[in-house]
Formats: structure tokens, sequence, C-alpha cells
């Protein structure tokens, strides 16, 4: 400890440091401790003098990782080909933050690409965030999560070159695409296989340079789609596009985009034109069934004998309902039918099943012999010379008669009539 990098300047070999088999994880450690930045270890500890270094270091079998720390370590060492085996870098752990699985690299420019750091802060909860040094990307990985919303907030950027990789994959219970201010610091967008429907802001999610919404529920495009300013690329595959007649002018839209479709975009409705690429069909086959012209005639010929038939059985019908309506009478009397002989007042509380309305001439004559019979059968009976209010005005007797039984019967008799 307390080595200098100015001892580094001295003309004959300085130090021989043997760390290996040891757990040092990150390079830049050792650095720190002795007070180098990364630049002077090349200028001057690693620079060859007399075919000698002024420091050897022997690194072998340490727990290195290969994370964002030691990214910068490696790929400025891995530019200096003329260094002698124990400065070259030296194997690290790489740890996949998706799958957890461990493997060893020996950490030359070729695997710096696999190189990540795993970042716990702002990120959503149950996914996997990590970010990738060499290629300037932070991932976002949410794939079956069961996310219903996109999250509000993401771990932050290192850097303005650095740019969120998202994976909102495989998520049944998303439905919409909202607005969300990291959608401008964005490459990659994956909504694929999800339920999204509705799709907030076209024009914010085209400037994205990649978008996949592939597998989802999509059935329109907005109608500004010509005006929206598309560079990136877009997968629209495999949703549930309705390519009816008022929707045709999706055919121009998708041709407008279709050096930046990935796939092919296919209609799902109507049945006619399923399975069919938008672009491809024209304007009258959007709107015509090619089949419809013999469909019309064969729906032609079928309502005409259909009507033919449905003419006969009318007039059928209307000629037995003629014969039995005049032979009504007979049938009623014969088979002792009574078709109006029903309770429309069920649940009511009446005070009597039927008024029995007739002159005072017939009363004893025909009236009480009628409501004879009619309570033989059960029947409550108002019946006037017994049931009216005596005092009471007939009009008032009449009114409450009526209104208190379920039906009234008029013995209709010449008295009666004179009445």
């Amino acid at each position: 400890m307390g080595f200098s990098v100015l001892k580094c300047s001295r003309k004959i070999p300085f130090a021989y440091v043997a760390l290996s088999d040891n757990n040092v994880q990150h390079l830049e450690d050792i650095l720190t401790g002795w007070q180098i930045d990364k630049q002077n270890l090349v200028r001057y500890c690693l620079t060859m003098l007399n075919g000698e270094l002024n420091l050897h270091v022997s690194m072998e079998r340490n727990s290195i990782l290969c994370d964002c720390v030691n990214y910068n370590i490696y790929i400025l060492m891995s530019g200096w080909q003329s260094l002698p085996r124990y400065w070259r870098p030296v194997n690290c752990t790489l740890v996949d933050p998706v799958t957890k699985k461990s493997s060893s690299i020996i950490g030359n420019a070729e695997d710096l690409s696999l190189f990540v750091c795993e970042l716990t802060e702002r990120c959503p909860a149950g996914c996997i965030c990590f970010r990738r040094p060499a290629n300037a990307t932070l991932h976002v990985y949410c794939s079956h999560k069961n996310i219903t919303v996109l999250p509000l907030e993401l771990p932050e950027l290192p850097d303005n070159h650095t740019k969120y990789k998202l994976d909102f994959s495989n998520n049944q219970l998303l439905r919409r695409l909202e607005h969300r201010d990291y959608f401008v610091k964005t490459a990659i967008l994956d909504v694929s296989d999800c339920s999204v429907d509705d799709v907030g802001d076209w024009e914010e999610i085209a400037k994205i340079p990649e978008v996949i919404l592939s597998g989802n529920k999509i059935t329109l495009l907005p109608r500004s789609c010509l005006s929206i300013n598309t560079t990136g690329k877009l997968n629209l595959a495999s949703n549930l596009w309705d390519c009816s007649c008022d929707n045709k002018w999706m055919s121009d839209c998708f041709s407008f985009i279709a050096d930046r479709l990935t796939q092919k975009v296919l209609c799902h409705s109507p049945s006619r034109l399923s399975g069919k690429n938008i672009i491809q069909i024209s304007d009258e086959e959007f709107c015509v069934d090619p089949t419809s012209e013999a469909a019309s005639k064969a729906v032609r010929r079928a309502l005409t004998i259909s009507m033919s038939s449905v003419s006969s059985v009318i007039i059928v019908l209307l000629s037995i309902g003629v014969i039995l309506y005049r032979m009504r009478v007979k049938l009623y009397t014969r088979w002792k039918i009574h078709p109006f002989d029903r309770d429309e007042c069920l649940g009511e509380d009446m005070g009597y099943d039927v008024f029995l309305s007739c002159s005072t001439a017939d009363n004893l004559a025909h009236g009480n012999g009628i409501r004879q019979q009619l309570e033989q059968r059960g029947y409550r009976v108002c019946y006037p010379p017994r049931d009216f209010l005596a005092g009471a005005p007939i009009n008032e007797n009449i009114y409450n008669a009526i209104v208190c039984s379920k039906r009234t019967v008029c013995l209709l008799s010449e008295n009666f009539i004179d009445r």
C-alpha cells in the first residue's frame, strides 16, 4: 500500500504483485487503493521500458465480475494487445440477470457486450432491471409479471447516450398504452402478446425506434395515421384488425408505413377477408363481397318460394279461422269451452266475482235463478235486491257494485232495455 503513480516513472521494474487465487471482484478497487486513475495506469505503469513494465500484476483465478464497474477497465486493457499475459484481461464471471445463471468469459473485446449490472432502485416491483454499458442500454424486463398498467417510473439513465429497452410482453391484464415520460428515451418497446386494445398516443409510440405490438387486440389505426411521422420499426401483426368497408382507409395508412413494418398485417374480420394482407386489398374488395351477387340471386329465389308457401298457409289459416268464428257458439256449447272465463285480477282482493245487473221486473222471473246457479258453483254474486245498500242513491250502489266485482253481467231483456 502507499504505491504512487510517480514511482511508475522509474526506468526499472518497480513492483511484482501476485494476487492470484483470491476473492477480488473489481479491478478498480486495486487502482483506488493505490490512488491510480485509469489513464495514468496506461500512461505510466503499463508503459514498456526496456522491454519491461513498471508494474507486474497477476490476477488469475479471482472472483472478478463481468459487470459495469469492471467494464471500463476491461475495455481499456483490451486495446493493449502488447501487454504481457499477466496484465491482459483475465476471466470474469457473468451472471445473467434474468435466468441467474453464471458463466465464465475471457473478457476480451468480443465479450464486452455481455457485461451487465443489475439495478434495484426504482425498478418496478416484480421486474428485473439491468444495464449493458457496451450497447448503452438499460433493460427493464417485466415479461409475464401480470402487470395491468405501465410503471410510472424506471431506474435513472446514467447518461444521455443510454436508452431504455423495455419488455412488457405476455401480460394479459395490460389493455392500454398510456403516455409515459420515459418513452422519449426508449430504444425498444416490446408489448407483444398482451390484451392492448387502446394505444393512447400513436404519434408518441411511432417515434420510438422499435415497437413490438404483435399479438394484441388492436382493431383500428387512428385516422391521422397518414400524418404521423413513423421512422422506426413496427410489428403490428396478429391483432384483431377490422377490415370492414368503413375502415378501408387503413389500407392507405399501412401502405404509407409499409417499409417500417417488420411483419405482414392481416385482416381479422370480416370472415371473407380474414387472413388477407391489408395492403393488398383493393377498395372494391373492402366493400363488395365477390359472392354477394350470386348470393343475392339465391336469396331472391328463396324469398319467392317462401312467400308463395307463406301465402298458401295464411289463406288456409284464415279460412279455418272464419269457419271457427262462425261456429264459435256451437263449439262453446258442445265442448263447454269458455275462452273468456279467466281471472285477469289474480291476487286482487275483490268483494264479488260477479255483479249481476238486471231489471227489477226480471229479478224473480230470471235474475234470481241465474244468481242461484252461480252461487251453487262457488261464485260470489253481488245481487242488487239483496246486496244494494238501502237508502243509498242507486248510481252509488251501481258504482260500488261494479268496482268491487271482478265482472259485471247484464241480463239483457226488454225490461232492461226499456229501463
